[in-house]
């Protein structure tokens, strides 16, 4: 019979043997942020300092690229959101880099940010091959790629996600717990609580996690979901 936790948290993660290495690049502090000081931080850079929402969104891709340097051939899940558009700006630089690249988007292209439309429009033009929208129609070739890529980028949610994942969203984050042998998450594993480490009914578990700025409470909470961490500076003033 199996045991019974209490927490769900518990079956996972066991803090006297799980072990993660925390790498601070440009960054000078090691402070935890919220979901909400996260926003305002973004905010501040945005709407203080005058600086692109676009140029925060290029540097945070080029952090993620600079851990990725390794690896030849990729799958990169991006939603429509601000966590995809860092998705879609990250496989355009593997690209020009010559390496191999499938990006698949979970969601409504149209229904994107503005950030995330103007780098999906870049990528129509610079290498429409290798865009992808997941369906049910071709799940199978998704699941595919993921098994045959050397590392799955999570682009999927940000550290804004608050609600249960559902539907064809729970669906692909099973798929790349379940196939990926490597998974590098953006800024924070989809489907995590940035506040909480909380699993919002299912959550990726990485490998290495690129977090920006600063370090995510959640990914401290629950560092079993995060796995290695890269905090990289990425141009928001302190």
């Amino acid at each position: 019979m199996p045991v019974e936790y209490e927490n769900e948290l518990e079956y996972f993660y066991d803090p006297d043997e799980f072990h993660r290495e925390v790498v601070y690049v440009g960054v000078n502090s090691p402070e935890a942020v919220s979901r909400e000081e996260a926003r305002n931080a973004d905010k501040r850079a945005i709407e203080t300092f005058g600086i692109p929402s676009i140029l925060l969104m290029e540097n945070a891709a080029i952090a993620v690229v600079r851990e990725m340097k390794e690896y030849m051939v990729f799958a990169i899940v991006c939603s429509p959101g601000s966590n995809g558009g860092d998705g879609l700006a990250i496989a355009r630089h593997l690209c020009i880099m010559g390496k191999d690249v499938r990006v698949y988007i979970v969601g409504d292209p149209k229904k994107g940010s503005e950030d995330f439309k103007t780098n999906l429009k870049i990528m129509s033009k610079l290498a429409p091959e290798v865009l992808n929208t997941i369906n049910d129609e071709n799940f199978e070739e998704f699941e595919s790629a993921l098994k045959g890529c050397e590392t799955c980028i999570d682009a999927i949610f940000g550290t804004g996600l608050n609600r249960p994942v559902e539907g064809i969203y729970k669906r692909v984050i099973e798929a790349i717990n379940s196939l990926a042998s490597h998974v590098a998450s953006v800024d924070i594993p989809s489907g995590l609580d940035c506040d909480t480490g909380e699993e919002l009914g299912v959550a990726v578990r990485a490998t290495k996690t690129i977090t920006f700025h600063r370090m995510k409470k959640g990914l401290d909470i629950s560092p079993q979901f995060g796995g290695d961490v890269t905090v990289s500076y990425i141009g928001i003033p302190n």
